[in-house]
């Protein structure tokens, strides 16, 4: 399945925006979005299926129901952002900074590595 969007196109959302990003809905699966600041985005129900995070900034962005199978969000920063319903089966998350996300507890974490993540 291909993406929505490539890497360039999320990088001139970030470089444009002047405040909120809407990406609600849209396909990213396997892009490597390691080391952007996605701050505040709102990737809800977004298919982020198998994408590298890794270092990223998601502080605040909104996550519900987004697709997160196989990610990996290592050391990606996800303070105070929503997990609502998000799936995150197989996920990395090892070192990712969990302080105040919201709806953890609803998030699909089947076989997700966590070693590390802090809240």
């Amino acid at each position: 399945m291909d993406t929505d969007l490539t890497r360039t196109d999320i990088i001139k959302y970030c470089i444009k925006r002047s405040g909120h990003v809407c990406l609600r809905g849209v396909n990213l699966s396997g892009l490597d979005l390691s080391n952007l600041k996605l701050a505040l985005f709102d990737l809800s129900h977004a298919c982020l299926k198998n994408v590298i995070l890794s270092g990223a900034c998601l502080e605040g962005a909104n996550l519900e129901g987004a697709n997160l199978e196989g990610a990996n969000l290592k050391g990606a920063n996800l303070r105070r952002a929503n997990l609502k319903g998000a799936n995150l089966k197989g996920a990395n998350l090892q070192g990712a900074d969990l302080h105040a996300v919201r709806h953890l507890e609803e998030a699909e974490l089947d076989g997700a590595n966590l070693v590390g993540a802090f809240t």
